[in-house]
């Protein structure tokens, strides 16, 4: 039996009921760790301080929300606890397995298994055009330069005018070349309680985007 899903309680946040079974999530992420450890890129599923300072700077608004690369679902969690309504929050994860988890685990948000250059395809098919935020924890750094610049510039483009990319990462730098890609760069904290310590970056578009 999976975990528990999430619940809408009384007072507007939700929460996880918990049940016997709740090392499925980690089993999962160890499993897709074996098998593939460059495109997981992590030792370990994010810290719930981690998590918290991601969806921090989400606004819990009426737009529609992208994660791409949600792993167990610790980051898309806090996304429902600050507030983002699950039918405004889309999730991308390429590994199956972990896909079908996630939509066992949040069966009220849109969970579709696939790669973050279909990005706007995907979302096309869910009948929703470019969102305000994107919340990144796709393993940036692992990936040769060209795919890297690829994969940003896909995301980017899924962002409306004025949108965010929020990423985490494990290096002591940005992730990524944001000056490169057209784009402004904020390292918005890091977090030492996390396996590896990780920091959390925003990307937005300068004047002339990507």
């Amino acid at each position: 039996m999976p975990k528990a899903p999430l619940t809408l309680e009384g007072n507007g946040q939700y929460n996880s009921a918990e049940s016997g079974n709740s090392f499925c999530g980690p089993l999962l992420f160890l499993r897709s760790l074996l098998n593939n450890p460059l495109k997981m890129g992590a030792l370990a599923p994010s810290s719930p301080k981690l998590s918290r300072l991601m969806a921090s700077r989400v606004d819990p608004g009426p737009d529609p929300v992208l994660e791409i690369g949600a792993g167990t679902g610790v980051i898309t969690r806090a996304l429902l606890q600050r507030g983002v309504s699950p039918e405004r929050l889309f999730v991308i994860e390429q590994d199956p397995f972990l896909a079908a988890f996630l939509e066992r685990e949040f069966p009220d948000v849109c969970v579709r298994q696939g790669e973050a250059l279909d990005t706007r395809c995907i979302l096309a098919e869910e009948a929703v055009g470019r969102v305000r935020t994107i919340v990144s924890s796709l393993p940036l750094r692992n990936l040769p330069r060209v795919d890297q610049l690829e994969t940003v510039r896909a995301m980017i483009g899924a962002l409306t005018q004025g949108g965010q990319l929020i990423q985490f990462t494990y290096a002591a730098g940005c992730p990524i070349p944001s000056q490169k890609l057209g784009l402004k760069a904020e390292c918005l904290g890091r977090v030492w309680m996390n396996f590896p310590p990780a920091a959390v970056w925003r990307f937005t578009r300068n004047l002339a985007s990507v």
